[in-house]
C-alpha cells in the first residue's frame, strides 16, 4: 500500500479531521499521532491517537486519548500548530504538556528518525517519495505511482469499512476501475488480507473463483463479505505474477478495533476520543 495514497500521510484531511505527522521520511518524530478537527479552536483540542511502541513518546508514557496542551511553551489549540513542532530535522528534544486520566502533566521527549520507524513496520520509500511494502517490485510501485489521485468506484467506503459493522470481510475496500484495470484492492488496514500478504493496488482476478468482473456494487458487497465467519481465496495479478491468498475474514468492527477506529454516526473515527470530545467528530450539517 502506498503511503501516499493511503494514510495519507498524517496531516490530511478525513472527513473534517486532520492528522498531526505527515510523511517527512528524513524528518525525526515523537512516535505519536494527533489528530483533532482544523480551526476548531479549544471546542476540539489536539488529542493523542497512537502511540508507536518503543519511541520517545512512549517512554515518556504518553497515553492514547490525552490531551495536547502545550509543546516547548507554545499552547496549542488547534491541530495545526502542532505539526511543525513535533517535526525537526534534528533529534532533539521537546517539553511537551498533556492532560490525561492522571490530569495535567508535562515530559521531556526525544525524537526518533521516521525513517526508522517506516523501516521497523515493514515499509520502503519508492523514488515518487511514497512508502510502499519491503517486498514492492519496482514494477510495482510504478503501477501504484499512477494510480494515485486517479478516479476509481469505490467499494466499502466509510473509512474503508462496510457499513454494516457485524459482516466479515477481508480488511479493504475495493477500487473499480475502467478498463483495463477492472478491478483492484484499495484503501487496505491491519486485517486478514494485509497479514496474508495483499498489497495495495493488487489487480483482482477472482475471489472465491468467481470472477468480480461486470458486477453491480451491491454484488460486489455481497462478493466481498460474510453475514458469518468464513474464508477468502483471493487470486491477483501482480504485475503479470498471479498470486493466490487464503484468509479468514474478520468481523469489520475487530478490524476497525485493531486499527484504533470505530464507528460514531454512520463514520470512522479513532477509538480513543474522550467523550467531552466527540462533538469534534460528528457530521457536518448542510
Amino acid at each position: 500500500m502506498s503511503r501516499l495514497a493511503s494514510l495519507g500521510i498524517l496531516y490530511c484531511l478525513l472527513s473534517g479531521v486532520s492528522f498531526a505527522q505527515t510523511l517527512g521520511v528524513d524528518d525525526y518524530v515523537t512516535g505519536m499521532t494527533l489528530i483533532g478537527k482544523p480551526g476548531a479552536g479549544s471546542a476540539c483540542p489536539p488529542i493523542v491517537w497512537l502511540v508507536e511502541p518503543d519511541t520517545p513518546a512512549a517512554k515518556a508514557g504518553i497515553q492514547p486519548g490525552d490531551r495536547l496542551l502545550a509543546i516547548d511553551g507554545k499552547r496549542m489549540t488547534d491541530v495545526a500548530q502542532a505539526r511543525p513542532l513535533l517535526h525537526s530535522s534534528e533529534a532533539k528534544s521537546s517539553t511537551i504538556e498533556l492532560e490525561g486520566e492522571r490530569g495535567p502533566y508535562t515530559v521531556t521527549v526525544g525524537r526518533i528518525s521516521n525513517r526508522v520507524l517506516y523501516e521497523r513496520n515493514g515499509w520502503k520509500q519508492g523514488a515518487d517519495g511514497s512508502l510502499y511494502p519491503k517486498d514492492a517490485t519496482l514494477a510495482e510501485m510504478q503501477r501504484i505511482s499512477k494510480m494515485v489521485g486517479e478516479a476509481a468506484t469505490k467499494v466499502f467506503t466509510i473509512g474503508h469499512y462496510p457499513p454494516n459493522q457485524d459482516l466479515y470481510y477481508p480488511g479493504f475496500e475495493i477500487f473499480v476501475w475502467s478498463e483495463p484495470q477492472a478491478m483492484t484492492v484499495g484503501g487496505i488496514e491491519e486485517g486478514p488480507a494485509k497479514a496474508a500478504g495483499v498489497h495495495y493496488g493488487d489487480p483482482i482476478v477472482s475471489v472465491n473463483s468467481v470472477s468480480p468482473r461486470g458486477k453491480s456494487l451491491t454484488e460486489l458487497e455481497q462478493l466481498f463479505s460474510s453475514p458469518t465467519p468464513a474464508a477468502m481465496t483471493l487470486v491477483i495479478d501482480r504485475d503479470g505474477q498471479t498470486k493466490t491468498f487464503t484468509f479468514q475474514l474478520a468481523k469489520a468492527s475487530d478490524v476497525a478495533a485493531a486499527n484504533h477506529k470505530r464507528m460514531y454516526k454512520g463514520r470512522m473515527i479513532p477509538s480513543v476520543i474522550p467523550t467531552p470530545y466527540l462533538h469534534c467528530f460528528e457530521p457536518v450539517a448542510r
